[in-house]
């Protein structure tokens, strides 16, 4: 990993451009809120990459007429454990309780007459990248309601002075 200080605004905004047009044409929005300047110590390339996967996931996931967020935050509530927050929501159709628990195993893919389909490795990949940044990556969904990533990495340390 090639890690540098990375604002994940910025990231998330060109992830957001990078996939706008795809969306567009599914007829779903892809919208951004950032609160605040959140700065991580990451490899930028692999992060844009975690967010792409999930970007896909999303725009594959949400019919049309559908929203998919992306938010960037930081909580930074418990000091020691100091967090920046990217989270993918969509309004898709969910993922089935019983399936949640396999979503980022290597080569699983859900019930395939549910759409197009994929390697089964894009979550996988995911996980082990933002592992390897020493972060999470967790999700929670609910059945016809939609699906919620949520990326947390720790946030760089403070700037020093010049």
């Amino acid at each position: 990993y090639h890690r540098t200080s990375v604002d994940l605004a910025e990231l998330a905004e060109t992830a957001r451009t990078a996939h706008a047009a795809v969306a567009e044409a599914a007829g779903l929005t892809i919208g951004l809120t950032v609160d605040g300047q959140v700065t991580v110590d990451a490899d930028p390339d692999r992060l844009r990459q975690v967010l792409g996967n999930l970007l896909r996931n999303a725009i594959t996931a949400t019919p049309a007429g559908g929203r998919i967020t992306l938010t960037v935050s930081a909580d930074e509530t418990a000091t020691a454990d100091a967090a920046a927050i990217v989270q993918v929501s969509d309004t898709g159709r969910g993922i089935a309780p019983a399936d949640l628990a396999h979503v980022f195993d290597r080569l699983w893919r859900g019930d395939p007459a549910r759409g197009r389909g994929g390697t089964g490795l894009g979550l996988a990949i995911a996980r082990q990248i933002v592992s390897d940044h020493g972060g999470d990556l967790g999700v929670a969904s609910e059945v016809g309601v939609g699906t919620t990533f949520t990326v947390r990495l720790p946030l760089s340390s403070p700037a020093r002075p010049r």
